[in-house]
């Protein structure tokens, strides 16, 4: 479950959650300077380009993941098995 939350959840959502962290820091300043005019309105976001932005960085770190991790080419699996009444687990040699 940790892996899919941060191969996939978290650079998907990562996009709108900094975007939705400037608008709060700009609707907090633009409120505290007194200017209503300045304040960015919810309704602008830009969903399309956050959407796009997460996939492209979700479709990223997959990759990366894929690249980088696992065992050496040509490593044989060892499935788990018994030895003297216990499990050993799989492995690769």
């Amino acid at each position: 479950m940790i892996r899919i939350l941060l191969t996939v959840l978290l650079p998907m959502a990562l996009p709108a959650t900094v975007y939705f962290l400037w608008f709060a820091n700009e609707h907090r300043k633009a409120a505290a300077a007194g200017e209503p005019e300045k304040v960015p309105r919810l309704g602008d976001v830009p969903w399309f380009v956050l959407a796009s932005a997460g996939i492209a960085i979700t479709a990223v770190v997959l990759l990366a993941s894929t690249l980088y991790s696992g065992d050496e080419p040509g490593a044989t699996y060892v499935p788990p098995h018994l030895e003297d009444g216990r499990v050993v687990p799989g492995t690769s040699k």
